[in-house]
């Protein structure tokens, strides 16, 4: 059974996590977070495997 709130006189039930705020999360946290991470990485490969000449991550190790 929801637990009800009493505001102003009025039962309304509690807040809780929808799917539209499981859509906004992906939509504007999750995925703009993902990808400043994959460009932070293709950066990163690049910089390490054409500037400094090594080895970046781990799939390098086994060529």
């Amino acid at each position: 059974m929801p637990r009800l709130e009493r505001i102003h006189g009025l039962a309304i039930p509690a807040p809780r996590f929808t799917r539209w705020a499981l859509v906004y999360f992906l939509k504007f946290v999750a995925l703009p977070g993902l990808l400043l991470l994959l460009l932070a990485d293709v950066a990163l490969y690049f910089v390490f495997r054409h500037w400094l000449d090594a080895c970046y991550g781990v799939l390098c190790f086994f060529q």
